[in-house]
């Protein structure tokens, strides 16, 4: 999902073409225009890595830009909301910690499109659990008033579920766990 694209396209004599620079290392380009005979000046450097450099020529940019997309892949749609204002932070120990997020944006008259939660509001750490008799026992009433206002909550979970000797510590049955277990699917090499 994350990286960096270095890519450019230009006009040919003939058509047009695209160079597609794929270095997962860090990296600078430099673009000059020299400006006494139209040339185009180009100077990359790069930290290290092991480099890819993939030419393509096309008659139009459009069709440059589909040779380009068959090397990298198509852009992901993503939905409207997600480009909007999204506030996030690991520390939030409580429904009403967010509760009060949510509104100083709102009294600060700042647009806020989704509240994140990090894994403070899991129960125990727990994957596919929250605190719903503690801190975050109106977490559900907080996550309705937000969709009300037409807002998104994004709940952030670990890669990994949390092996537990006890798995009915504190009274919780955690189910992720256990059926884990019993279906014999977690990862042991």
């Amino acid at each position: 999902m994350y990286g960096t694209h270095p890519f450019y396209m230009g006009k040919a004599l003939n058509g047009w073409f695209g160079v597609f620079a794929n270095n997962a290392a860090a990296q600078d380009w430099w673009i000059t225009n020299d400006n006494k005979n139209g040339s185009v000046n180009l100077k990359t450097i790069a930290t290290g890595g092991t480099g890819d450099l993939y030419v393509m020529m096309a008659d139009t940019p459009n069709d440059v830009t589909k040779l380009y997309h068959t090397v990298i892949g198509t852009p992901v749609l993503i939905p409207q909301w997600a480009l909007g204002w999204n506030q996030c932070r690991w520390g939030y120990n409580s429904t009403e910690e967010l509760e009060a997020v949510v509104g100083n944006y709102s009294a600060s008259g700042i647009p806020l499109d989704t509240q994140w939660s990090d894994i403070d509001y899991l129960k125990d750490y727990r994957d596919f659990t929250y605190d719903k008799n503690g801190s975050f026992a109106n977490l559900s009433d907080f996550v309705e008033g937000l969709h009300k206002k037409n807002m998104h909550w994004i709940p952030i979970m670990d890669a990994g579920i949390a092996a537990r000797s006890n798995p009915q510590q504190d009274g919780l049955k955690y189910e992720a766990f256990e059926d884990g277990l019993t279906e014999d699917i977690f990862i042991k090499d």
